[in-house]
């Protein structure tokens, strides 16, 4: 079973707006690098509409670096990286078009974001992007129990629509997915939305902002 795809609300639409806000036309030749990149779920998605895009992939794990080759064959490369480090930042490719990264950046606190913004921002080309679909912080208690109901409805409804039942919404409740919801575990780290779109700016997007917001989960980014 694919406990992300209830888990995670709206994650398809999350991944069609990463893709449909990457600056490249369908049959453009370009680089991309995924922070994180996971299973490959993200990276399925945005090969499947651009087919010409080369594709970096970036995970601390080796086992899903082995599911990420496994994935990319020949339209991509596999990278191992720590996202609290530099090293991989300097290595980045060039030219680069766009970094993606889908539930990774809230691991760094304030200050790493800050100056992972900046790092990234020198390393992508004139146009190029940087689009985040990540969990924020929320402004107030009233903004937090918003997000907690929110979550804990999406993931009833997914776990119905994609298993039938309610077993995996009461495994995402056991294991106490929902953030809003939970005490708060050290690794997660988000932070509020504004500040986020502060630094993004400070650090050289000039066109930053956020495309879609829904149970905490947030689309967000810039141009440079």
């Amino acid at each position: 079973m694919d406990l992300a795809a209830v888990f995670v609300p709206s994650r398809d639409e999350q991944h069609d707006a990463l893709c449909s806000l990457l600056p490249a036309a369908p049959d453009e030749a370009f680089t991309a690098v995924e922070l994180g990149a996971g299973d490959g779920t993200l990276a399925r998605a945005v090969l499947g509409r651009f087919p010409r895009c080369r594709y970096v992939a970036l995970d601390g794990s080796a086992v899903m670096r082995d599911r990420l080759t496994a994935t990319l064959g020949a339209r991509g490369e596999v990278r191992g990286f720590d996202l609290a480090a530099v090293d991989w930042r300097e290595a980045l490719p060039r030219p680069l078009r766009a970094v993606v990264a889908s539930l990774v950046v809230h691991h760094l606190d304030g200050a790493g974001k800050r100056r992972l913004f900046a790092d990234l921002a020198r390393r992508l080309e004139p146009g190029g992007a940087l689009l985040l679909a990540d969990i924020v912080e929320p402004v107030d208690a009233r903004a937090k129990a918003l997000f907690a109901r929110q979550w804990s409805d999406a993931a009833r409804a997914q776990s119905l629509e994609v298993t039938g039942g309610l077993e995996a919404f009461e495994a995402f409740t056991a294991e106490g997915w929902n953030f809003y919801a939970t005490t708060p575990d050290l690794y997660d780290q988000p932070s509020r939305l504004a500040d986020q779109l502060a630094w993004l700016r400070e650090a050289g997007f000039s066109r930053a902002d956020c495309w879609w917001l829904r149970a905490g989960h947030a689309i967000y980014g810039g141009y440079v």
